[in-house]
């Protein structure tokens, strides 16, 4: 599996994804004009790697500012797909990064949160 690097543009977020580390970031504006054709190759990479038994502590981290409802689908998919991942025994953190005076960005974290058991979720403010 290749290493993934897409650059970010003004509708769309940096996504990169190293498999030999476990190391996948989620940075900044997600509303694509067509989230599927902007998601679906590199994501399905990332879910190939959630389907097999990890040998490192992966790091799924997200530091998003705004995101519409249909990059939102995306996410609460592949925090699922984490989920599941990590009950079949992978470890997993997942980080969302929001600016400590965004409280909308922080109640979606925390509502992804809930959805989660055994993937670890970290709340992080900056």
């Amino acid at each position: 599996m290749e290493k993934i690097d897409i650059a970010a543009t003004a509708r769309t977020p940096h996504l990169s994804f190293d498999p030999a580390t476990g190391i996948f970031v989620l940075e900044g504006e997600s509303y694509p004009e067509d989230t599927k054709k902007f998601y679906d190759t590199p994501l399905s990479n990332v879910y190939s790697f959630l389907e097999k038994d990890v040998d490192v502590k992966a790091v799924f981290t997200f530091k998003l500012k705004y995101f519409n409802s249909s990059s939102a689908k995306v996410l609460m998919d592949l925090f699922l797909a984490v989920e599941e991942s990590a009950a079949r025994g992978n470890a997993f953190k997942i980080e969302w990064h929001y600016a400590s005076d965004d409280d909308n960005m922080q109640e979606l974290g925390e509502e992804f949160a809930e959805e989660l058991e055994k993937a670890e979720f970290a709340m992080v403010a900056f």
